[in-house]
Formats: structure tokens, C-alpha cells, sequence
């Protein structure tokens, strides 16, 4: 006999999941953004350096900025592979292109 004191609660994380997988996510985009910011600003200051302008530092941070927001949203928004549809079988209802 299953009775409302032997289930879990509605709200239970899966076992081995700590809870903090929105802080992950959040993590992520943040040091990807700060990567990509650091990498073409570095990239841009040694080409100022070397070529002794003065404009490649401030693109270099744009370039890495928008970068870093273009690997986020690819990586983030990712439509789910095969079997994780929202079907019976795991399809979805979604097509591309002529059928």
C-alpha cells in the first residue's frame, strides 16, 4: 500500500544533483564572456602594441564581447538531440524545409 508518507516530496532533485545547476549555467556564460573579452583585448593590445595603433585594443573588447554573447546564445539555446522531443516516442512535431 503506497500512502503520501512513504513518497517523496513532488519537489525532490533526482539523486547525485546538487541543486545548483542554474548557478552553473550562470558561471558558464559569465566566464565566457570574460574570456572572450580577455582573449581578442589581449589579442587587440599586442596588435596595438606591435603596429603602434591605438584602435585595435577597444575593438579587440567589442569583437570578444560579441563573440563571447554568440558562443553563449549557440551554446545555451541548443534545440535537444534525438529522443529528447516532446512526442511519445521522443519526436517532436517541428519540421524543416518541404516535406
Amino acid at each position: 500500500m503506497t500512502t503520501a508518507m512513504n513518497q517523496p516530496p513532488r519537489d525532490a532533485e533526482p539523486p547525485g544533483s546538487s541543486g545548483s545547476q542554474g548557478m552553473n549555467q550562470g558561471l558558464q556564460v559569465l566566464s565566457y564572456l570574460i574570456a572572450g573579452i580577455g582573449v581578442y583585448g589581449f589579442l587587440g593590445w599586442v596588435g596595438d602594441h606591435f603596429l603602434g595603433t591605438a584602435f585595435l585594443l577597444p575593438l579587440g573588447i567589442v569583437v570578444g564581447a560579441a563573440l563571447g554573447i554568440y558562443v553563449v546564445i549557440k551554446r545555451f539555446t541548443a534545440e535537444p538531440g534525438p529522443g529528447a522531443g516532446g512526442g511519445p516516442d521522443g519526436t517532436t512535431t517541428r519540421t524543416r524545409g518541404r516535406v
